[in-house]
């Protein structure tokens, strides 16, 4: 063999092993999707929807459609289960999943969370094992957590916490919102507060609008004022993003009123107007 010709085999081969995999991941997820669309879910099922779940019953018939195949596929290909002895029913998987496909209904997605493969929950709140005691406070690191995604996964929730967030109460909180938002925003490789788009122009609007309420939210508490966005999304543009999507979820309302501007790129980028279900 010359060696021109080796080199060029040596150029050629990681592209052809690149397209290679490229294709067997897409015929993989084809199918998993195929699975998930041929799938139905049960009578029971929509039942536990309707009765339980308040937005289905404000979907589109083609909303609707995605909304169950989303649910399929996160059933099918994401592990679901509880942590110890606590144990989770068919239907505590089903309004997980629910919840989580809600957010994506109307995403132009390949995959619904790539990358998170394992869903765990407690039946309360938790404190990490490893969890040394700060020498000059007394007082252990971490505080006990409802929830926590990690990048790449695994996501652990708290049942009594996801029992509140399904009533999609305008709280302000929903932990299954707030966990699977991070999720959402590492898509892109990057923990930042900044999901995926598709154009520059969707960037530099996100930035500019979430960027100047991100440092008014930490103006307001430095100088003491209150504020109807919680403070704990002050601690970085990541838990921003998140806080912001509860808001957005469970009281779009107030949220259009107070701040229309992040109202607008949230409603530009999940494409669904939680409104219809708050009003």
């Amino acid at each position: 063999m010359s060696t021109n010709v080796f080199i060029l085999i040596s150029l050629l081969l990681p592209i052809i092993l690149y397209l290679f995999f490229s294709m067997l991941r897409s015929i993989k997820l084809k199918n998993k999707w195929k699975l998930a669309k041929q799938k139905h879910l049960t009578e029971h099922d929509l039942k536990i929807l309707m009765q339980k779940f308040k937005p289905y019953q404000f979907l589109s018939s083609e909303e609707k459609s995605r909304f169950e195949s989303r649910i399929n596929y996160i059933l099918m290909h994401k592990r679901i289960e509880g942590i110890g002895p606590f144990k989770l029913s068919e239907e505590m998987k089903l309004l997980i999943a629910a919840e989580a496909s809600l957010m994506i209904v109307n995403l132009d997605i390949d995959e619904p969370y790539p990358g998170l493969t394992n869903i765990y929950v407690m039946e309360g709140s938790y404190i990490e094992s490893d969890n040394p005691v700060n020498p000059s406070t007394g007082v252990p690191y971490h505080v006990p957590r409802l929830g926590e995604s990690r990048k790449g996964g695994p996501i652990i929730l708290s049942w009594d916490s996801i029992e509140e967030s399904i009533k999609f109460s305008p709280k302000k909180h929903n932990l299954i919102i707030h966990e699977f938002s991070h999720q959402l925003d590492q898509q892109d490789g990057h923990f930042d507060g900044t999901p995926q788009f598709q154009t520059d122009k969707q960037y530099d609007l996100w930035a500019r609008v979430m960027g100047d309420e991100f440092f008014n939210l930490r103006a307001r508490i430095l100088h003491h004022k209150s504020s109807d966005i919680s403070e704990y999304g002050a601690t970085n543009e990541a838990e921003f993003f998140s806080v912001c999507s509860e808001y957005y979820f469970t009281d779009p309302v107030n949220l259009y009123e107070k701040h229309p501007a992040i109202f607008e790129i949230y409603l530009d980028f999940f494409k669904i107007d939680p409104r219809k279900w708050h009003y």
